[in-house]
């Protein structure tokens, strides 16, 4: 069965974060948080929104 899924790298390196306990905050656009850390998805590229 061939992948149909897109950036499969960037599943794999989120599927490890949630692995170490970050949580997703939304799904569009996704958003992922742990403790002060947070993250979004853009354009392919996982980006640090710093500490809030």
């Amino acid at each position: 069965m061939k992948e149909q899924r897109h950036l499969p790298a960037l599943r794999a390196h989120i599927e490890q974060l949630l692995n170490e306990g970050w949580i997703i905050t939304t799904r569009a656009p996704l958003k992922l948080r742990h403790g002060r850390q947070s993250c979004v998805v853009s354009h392919g590229m996982l980006i640090s929104e710093g500490m809030y």
